[in-house]
């Protein structure tokens, strides 16, 4: 049985990841993948620290799950507007079975499923 070389790009910023995942030379499928948090929690008796904690938990568990898609990844393009890109790659480096699979990390303003795909086709030298 032979391996299809499996290539991902993600765009991501803290509150949405979107994942083109490409097998051989072709389009497999797109996701999305939200974290669900709240850019300012509404808790009043909250100190910023209270904040930062919260803001630290849901970004862990939402790097996590992103994580969990790109294990069958050969090669992984980071692309995004702030730190979480940074912030993914770190600990996707920290991740075992993914170091050394990014090929990139590049800055980008927002882009939907589709400019993703084409900018990946792009980047990866696909048709």
């Amino acid at each position: 049985m032979t391996h299809s070389f499996r290539r991902i790009a993600v765009w991501i910023d803290q509150r949405e990841a979107i994942l083109a995942i490409f097998n051989g030379g072709n389009l497999s499928k797109e996701e999305e993948i939200r974290s669900h948090i709240e850019q300012e929690p509404h808790h009043h008796d909250w100190t910023r620290s209270h904040v930062q904690a919260y803001k630290h938990e849901h970004l862990k568990q939402y790097y996590a799950e992103i994580i969990e898609h790109l294990r069958p990844a050969d090669e992984i393009l980071l692309l995004g507007p702030g730190t979480a890109k940074q912030e993914l790659h770190h600990q996707i480096d920290a991740h075992k079975g993914l170091k050394g699979k990014i090929t990139a990390v590049k800055n980008s303003a927002k882009m939907d499923e589709n400019e993703l795909v084409t900018y990946a086709s792009h980047f990866f030298g696909l048709k």
